[in-house]
């Protein structure tokens, strides 16, 4: 934290005792900050002071929030893979909780933060509405000019003016280090928009526009390429063109991979594994949440929730004792979404855990958020419980 402070721009305005206990060090800078916040209302400032004061709060308060972002397993992750050969950073490491990790890379390591962050943000809309995959050929070298990357942000923003958007744009490379993927994230000006807003304490509205995010990651060693991109299928088409014309400096043809539907109706009969998995310390697995589709065109859908309690019935045993026609229910509706619980076996004094994912008939999960050390035992439940075979693990 004291480094994460000293660092920050807010830091020559700040009174902190730095002598204090380690414990009440947080306390003491949550103290600082709030007088300093008060000081806008108390204190005789001219606008201009309480402008660069608001300004220092307000990216006090979003730099500690995107720190908070990343602390959790997968980012710490990344952040050690990194800095494998960094021994300054190893060594600030040693001792630090995920918190502090991240805290010190914030400010230490700003543009390994940038890139996690950037991966992070890519993977929560991965599987989601505006997403593709596609595979081009592996082993491609892509640019690293700053024209020539420019050029293609800029021709990604063309495509938005017809939809009001403007002509600004922003583009950022990064790697990720534990598979070298290439991402490219672009910012273009977006359409006009009102926003209403609170400024110094009044309300006030306001005429901007909210930058429109596409991404683009690459994988060299495979090949494959997922895009999100606003705009549909077409839309996809003509980033992914604009990439290789810029990019790679030549056409290239990609190959849309579909989905592979997972097969949901297998737990539809209960949760009984085809296999012992004890050696990778699954204990049981639940249904947190069944989401049921009717197969016609016309019908309501059926959402049950169980508790998340380890020896309650689950969302599968709930829709058994609830539905009251139950012939019906398994020939005409399908299970359509589901929130798998996994109850990890308690190890030596420690307490057992358990993590959670989601799964979609349609092929989408949230398997990749995940740490790396529960996505294999998540594919795994997948394929003892037949939802998916052995070469569909989710990456």
């Amino acid at each position: 934290m004291h480094g994460f402070t000293q660092a920050h721009p807010i830091f020559p305005r700040l009174t902190i005792d730095w002598e204090c206990s380690e414990n009440s060090l947080a306390d003491n800078v949550h103290a600082a900050i709030e007088v300093l916040q008060t000081s806008l209302l108390t204190t005789d400032l001219t606008e201009k002071e309480k402008s660069a004061i608001a300004d220092d709060l307000n990216l006090w308060h979003d730099d500690l929030r995107r720190v908070h972002l990343l602390t959790n397993d997968l980012a710490v992750n990344e952040f050690h893979l990194g800095c494998a050969n960094d021994t300054e950073a190893l060594t600030a490491f040693d001792g630090r909780d995920k918190r502090e990790k991240a805290l010190w890379v914030f400010h230490a390591r700003d543009k390994l933060f940038r890139d996690v962050e950037l991966h992070l943000a890519f993977q929560a809309k991965a599987n989601g509405k505006y997403w593709k995959k596609h595979r081009i050929e592996p082993g491609l070298d892509l640019t690293n000019e700053r024209a020539k990357l420019e050029a293609f942000s800029h021709e990604v923003a063309k495509l938005y003016e017809k939809s009001g958007g403007g002509k600004s744009a922003h583009i950022e490379r990064s790697i990720l280090a534990s598979d070298g993927s290439i991402q490219l994230t672009i910012y273009v000006e977006g359409p006009l928009t009102a926003l209403a807003h609170f400024t110094e304490n009044k309300f006030n509205r306001v005429t901007t526009r909210i930058a429109l995010e596409t991404a683009i990651v690459y994988q060299p060693a495979t090949g494959v390429i997922e895009s999100v991109v606003k705009g549909g299928a077409k839309a996809h088409q003509a980033v992914l063109q604009l990439f290789g014309k810029h990019v790679v400096g030549r056409d290239i043809t990609p190959a849309e991979i579909e989905k592979t539907r997972f097969k949901l109706n297998e737990l539809r009969e209960g949760l009984e594994t085809f296999e012992d998995l004890s050696h990778l310390g699954v204990e049981k697995i639940r249904l947190r949440r069944a989401q049921f589709r009717p197969r016609s065109s016309t019908g309501i859908s059926i959402r049950i929730e169980a508790s998340p309690e380890q020896h309650q019935d689950d969302a599968i045993e709930l829709a058994r004792s609830t539905l009251q026609v139950r012939h019906s229910f398994e020939t005409e509706y399908d299970l359509d979404g589901a929130s798998v619980l996994v109850y990890l076996a308690a190890v030596g004094a420690h307490q057992p855990k358990r993590f959670s994912f989601d799964v979609y008939a349609t092929g989408s999960s949230t398997i990749k958020n995940l740490s790396e050390k529960n996505q294999p035992i998540a594919n795994a439940v997948l394929q003892s419980l037949n939802v998916i075979e052995a070469e569909e693990a989710v990456a």
